[in-house]
């Protein structure tokens, strides 16, 4: 039997033995313990993953032909195109399987889903893992590496690298993504630390924090019960804004200092700063608008399809054409994940662009139609291509890319 070196990623819940440890992986400088889990809790983090995740999720899978000249058309019959315009497991649908990939990937860097093929080879099938059950194992004696998966009833089992569907953050060593929270964990602890903090002060802040004095000297038990009567009575935020009443020449000297002097708040809008930074997320994006930015919903919406979705699509389309197409079919096919429905502008916009289109003889009415989502026209003028008369003296009833080479002046 062949030995196996482990490398996995972190668990994201800790075990006893993992809050046992001191100074290990899992505490931050700032004194809290970083997980998955637990950084999810944060809103910054869980806004960044579910959009980022569900803005992917909800784009259309395509698979090209690649014909010649650099022409291509989709195939929607390949088994592939099947797939993914249908469901890839009997649990999920296309979109739910890709949103949850892509969030276990943004949460911990890896992102698994076991490759089901038909007997001709044909992927028929992709059921996903959660990233905490699946170990990456180097066989010495091979090189090649391998997934071992932890079974719920029980027991691992091994899948080659063919068998599985491997979508990875950045790596290191080519093999297993690193999550960004491992990669910025004193971020994330700062930012846990800082919510913990104001949690802590809206559970145990009254409103009037400060120091109870009475004019006679009293006694440690009853000192005790003043102090628990007064918290029980005025502690707390659901508390706020109620009236004290002092007895027995009791005075109240307020004294404490409040979130806002203490910076508390600033350092809470600093962290989600930090923490959409790390996912390259525009603030109003994610509902945060305390930054003053002057940009347009066009111009937030442009960079974050170019600077946050466009990367995450980028990875979507290697990766299935890496695991999910041999390297025969690699030649013949390409995947595209089309992102029209986040370039597309306000109607005014799109059918001014489209008349330019169509009067320099780029696009048809059908064409056009087909954006638009509508049914194409049946009468002979709409697979008609115009040509404006000062840039082509005929209409050839082709676009200008595909028309035979000569002169105007010999035809």
């Amino acid at each position: 039997m062949q030995h196996a070196t482990v490398s996995t990623e972190k668990r994201s819940t800790p075990t006893t033995w993992d809050l046992m440890r001191t100074g290990g992986d899992y505490a931050s400088d700032a004194g809290t313990y970083v997980s998955p889990f637990l950084a999810e809790n944060l809103s910054t983090v869980f806004a960044c993953v579910q959009v980022i995740s569900e803005t992917v999720a909800m784009l259309p899978v395509l698979l090209y032909r690649k014909g010649a000249n650099g022409s291509r058309l989709a195939d929607l019959s390949h088994p592939l195109a099947l797939l993914f315009s249908g469901d890839p497991n009997e649990r999920q649908t296309a979109a739910e399987f890709i949103e949850m990939v892509t969030a276990h990937c943004l949460l911990r860097g890896n992102g698994y889903a076991e490759i089901k093929r038909d007997n001709q080879g044909q992927v028929v099938g992709l059921v996903p893992f959660h990233p905490d059950h699946v170990s990456v194992v180097r066989i010495p004696r091979t090189g090649r590496y391998a997934y071992d998966v932890s079974l719920p009833e029980g027991g691992t089992r091994r899948l080659l690298p063919e068998e599985m569907f491997h979508l990875k953050d950045r790596t290191d060593d080519g093999v297993i993504g690193k999550s960004r929270l491992a990669r910025t964990r004193e971020t994330f602890g700062a930012a846990m630390a800082t919510e913990r903090y104001a949690a802590s002060t809206f559970k145990n802040g009254a409103s009037m924090s400060g120091i109870l004095s009475h004019p006679e000297h009293l006694g440690e038990e009853a000192t005790k019960n003043l102090r628990d009567s007064f918290k029980a009575t005025y502690a707390g935020a659901d508390k706020a804004g109620e009236v004290a009443v002092l007895e027995e020449g009791l005075k109240w000297q307020q004294i404490s200092v409040s979130p806002d002097d203490a910076q508390m708040l600033e350092s809470r809008r600093f962290s989600v700063e930090q923490l959409a930074r790390i996912y390259r997320v525009p603030g109003p994006v994610i509902g945060d608008y305390s930054g003053g930015n002057n940009a347009s919903i066009q111009e937030v919406g442009r960079w974050f399809y170019s600077h946050t979705i466009m990367p995450w699509l980028n990875k979507w389309e290697r990766t299935i054409e890496h695991s999910l197409l041999s390297t025969q079919a690699r030649r013949s096919y390409e995947v595209e994940i089309d992102a029209d429905l986040l370039m597309r502008g306000d109607m005014l916009t799109r059918f001014q662009a489209y008349r330019i289109a169509r009067e320099i003889g780029v696009y048809n009415a059908n064409e056009l139609r087909k954006f638009e989502k509508a049914n194409p026209r049946t009468d002979p003028e709409a697979e008609t291509y115009l040509a404006p008369s000062n840039m082509q003296p005929e209409q050839t009833g082709r676009p200008i890319a595909d028309r035979g080479g000569g002169n105007a002046a010999e035809e």
